[in-house]
């Protein structure tokens, strides 16, 4: 069995682990930010679109396999946090 490091360098590992870790959920929490904003701004953009004509938003649910449904939901989700947190 081989001997136990000493506690310099026990130590020093922890440290390098703990700032590991820091980094991991730092870099996790951007992605998350970054990935709410790419949403937000794709069903703001489905908003203008399935407003063009009469049906398109059928159309849409077509193009990206989404139930006019969902479609709805999503628009109505981000367009109302854009304007301030929905119908009064």
């Amino acid at each position: 069995m081989s001997p136990r490091p000493s506690e310099d360098v026990r130590t020093q590992l922890k440290e390098e682990v703990a700032a590991a870790m820091k980094k991991r959920a730092n870099q996790s929490a951007e992605a998350e930010r970054l990935k709410e904003a790419a949403e937000a701004e794709f069903w703001r953009s489905i908003d203008g679109l399935r407003q063009r004509y009469y049906g398109a938003q059928t159309d849409i649910a077509e193009a990206t396999k989404y139930t006019r449904d969902h479609i709805l939901k999503q628009v109505k989700r981000y367009t109302s946090d854009a304007e301030g947190g929905g119908t009064q």
